[in-house]
């Protein structure tokens, strides 16, 4: 009887040990559940998160991500940011391959596909833009570029990669295109009605430059009419009558050309021209302002410079603008010898220099002088300058004014050598 009540208290202690040994592993095991569930829910959470945040920045960047199957050919992954460039509702379905090429421009769809075939065969990254077309009409502008990925035994799989939407991008560059081109308009322009004021400013010296040619001859004629009325006609002498008034015709027609260069309102149109030429025949047309303002102009041509590529009338226009505010400045000198002078050089581009002794410019308005209405004269508008700054500027040059002590001003602008010469 003792024997079996020690196997039984025996037994019933093993069995206790077991319970409690088995409750222990079950609160542990609990314990490592609750743990194990706890910390997926927080994974899953941080999960849910990233992929919130990433959608909020594809949104704000209007940048979609995608994978592509290569063997299936068709879309495996499409964020909701991509699926609304293509015009898809994110919250429906994934489209099926035709839906996705159907909804690229007819213009831009067999290029891109001609793009993605090459680089599955290549199996290299590719880059392109293209244009989606949604049912509703709108045009969206693409840039995409995809990433080969490749599985362990190194074959490609698949290619991921990212749209980004460029439509207000092309806009904005279109839009400012478009500005430019008014700019430039309203720069041509107010360069013509400039043009057009000088000219009006230099009537009586253009009157005069056609008024020599045609006096000349008129002069040749009555010579010519002379020789021939002689007894024995002198044909030589009437000759170089003739050859004479073919010479001024041509001088006549040749001041006519210019002033309806001038006043022709075109397209700017470089070509090669020699400076000194340029020079010559602006000077040729202020002649008369310098005679009635009593200044001397004294020009330093350098022989033989190279050609420049530059518009021959918008040139002169830049010459002339400089040559009339030199005599203007000079009106008021009484002390000195009213004197203009005139330079080319050249260095690594061609240099012209307009300089006068008049009253001059100070330091504080000398950085101004080339903005647009700012202005020194009291009946000036203040256009001048600034045209030759966007004119010279437009040729890739530059120009700019500093003082000519003790007296004047100085105008100095370039123009870069015609490339051919240049090298």
């Amino acid at each position: 009887l003792l024997a079996l009540l020690i196997t039984i208290f025996t037994v019933l202690i093993a069995v206790t040990t077991l319970v409690a040994t088995f409750a222990g592993r079950q609160s542990e095991l609990a314990l490592s559940l609750s743990g194990e569930i706890s910390r997926r829910k927080c994974t899953e959470e941080n999960l849910r998160r990233s992929e919130a945040y990433l959608a909020e920045a594809q949104r704000l960047s209007r940048t979609g991500s995608w994978v592509f199957n290569v063997a299936t050919r068709g879309v495996v992954h499409s964020s909701e940011e991509h699926r609304r460039l293509f015009g898809f509702d994110p919250k429906e379905g994934m489209p099926v391959w035709d839906d996705w090429v159907r909804r690229i421009h007819p213009e831009d769809r067999e290029r891109m596909m001609d793009t993605m075939e090459q680089s599955i065969r290549a199996g290299t990254d590719f880059e392109l833009d293209y244009r989606t077309a949604h049912p509703d009409g709108t045009i969206k502008y693409i840039h995409a570029v995809g990433h080969p990925v490749l599985n362990a035994s190194g074959d490609l799989v698949e290619f991921m990669g990212a749209s980004i939407d460029m439509t207000d991008r092309k806009r904005a560059e279109a839009e400012a295109r478009e500005s430019e081109r008014r700019y430039r308009e309203a720069q041509a322009e107010l360069a013509h009605v400039t043009r057009v004021t000088t000219l009006g400013e230099l009537t009586a010296s253009i009157a005069h430059e056609v008024n020599q040619p045609l006096a000349a001859v008129l002069a040749n004629a009555e010579a010519c009419l002379h020789w021939l009325d002689r007894e024995s006609p002198d044909l030589d002498g009437a000759r170089r009558s003739v050859e004479w008034i073919i010479k001024d015709g041509k001088r006549a027609g040749e001041v006519i050309q210019r002033v309806r260069g001038i006043l022709k309102k075109s397209d700017t149109q470089k070509a090669p021209l020699d400076v000194n030429d340029v020079v010559n025949d602006a000077v040729a047309l202020v002649q008369r302002e310098l005679l009635r303002h009593h200044v001397s102009l004294r020009m330093e041509l350098a022989p033989a410079l190279p050609v420049v590529l530059a518009d021959r009338v918008e040139l002169q226009q830049v010459i002339i603008n400089l040559l009339i505010n030199g005599i203007q400045a000079m009106q008021t000198v009484t002390d000195r010898r009213r004197e203009l002078t005139i330079r080319t050089h050249q260095n690594d581009q061609i240099l012209i220099t307009v300089k006068d002794c008049g009253v001059g410019i100070s330091a504080e308005n000398a950085d101004r002088l080339f903005n647009a209405f700012f202005t020194t004269k009291s009946g000036g508008m203040g256009m001048g300058l600034s045209i030759c700054r966007s004119i010279i500027e437009t040729h890739g040059g530059r120009v700019w004014a500093e003082p000519n002590l003790p007296h004047g001003a100085v105008f100095h602008f370039t123009v870069p050598l015609h490339q051919e010469d240049a090298l």
